[in-house]
């Protein structure tokens, strides 16, 4: 029994050992001057051969906004949505991925903007301890919100219709601060 005990917990001490790898996102963010929308895809690999489960902490930027509202997280490779615990500045989920898999979440927010800029945080990144594959950010706003700054310069700007919509494309990336628009 004994013996039945230890191999139990070698195993679970080390499927708990494993790390879920964050390797990419995609994220759309909105901005009207009243809200920032965010949208994003977010990918998570488990490059073991054992299953994983992890808990993700999401936090939300609360020194530029105000409440954050309509939170939605879905399991995209499950097709649903997924049980959150919310905070005042964050929210968390869990992830679970099968050995050598990979899990695609979105994650939806709005945030009531208290000042002339709105954030979207990514120098938590670093915690994961390695740069993004990739990352892509795209922000849309109507032309007649003027953006002044950047913390982090558009590869890209398009002009459609009536909206400006502003994209960066980056590889192997490790921020060292957030996404900010000034306006």
């Amino acid at each position: 029994m004994s013996k039945l005990l230890y191999i139990f917990l070698l195993t679970c001490s080390f499927a708990f050992g494993q790390r879920i790898n964050f390797h990419r996102e995609d994220v759309t963010c909105r901005l009207d001057g009243e809200y920032l929308r965010v949208e994003g895809y977010y990918w998570f690999s488990n490059e073991s051969n054992v299953a994983v489960r992890s808990e993700i902490y999401y936090p939300f930027p609360h020194d530029s906004g105000g409440l954050v509202d309509s939170m939605k997280v879905y399991n995209l490779t499950r097709g649903q949505e997924t049980f959150i615990g919310v905070e005042k500045f964050g929210l968390s989920f869990f992830v679970d991925i099968e050995p050598s898999d990979t899990s695609l979440f979105q994650i939806k927010y709005r945030q009531r903007l208290n000042s002339d800029s709105a954030v979207y945080i990514l120098k938590t990144t670093k915690s994961w301890g390695k740069p993004l594959d990739v990352a892509e950010f795209k922000l849309m706003v109507p032309d007649s919100l003027k953006i002044k700054h950047f913390t982090y310069p558009p590869d890209q700007l398009y002009k459609i219709e009536k909206l400006c919509i502003y994209l960066w494309k980056r590889q192997c990336f490790m921020p060292d601060r957030n996404l900010v628009f000034y306006f």
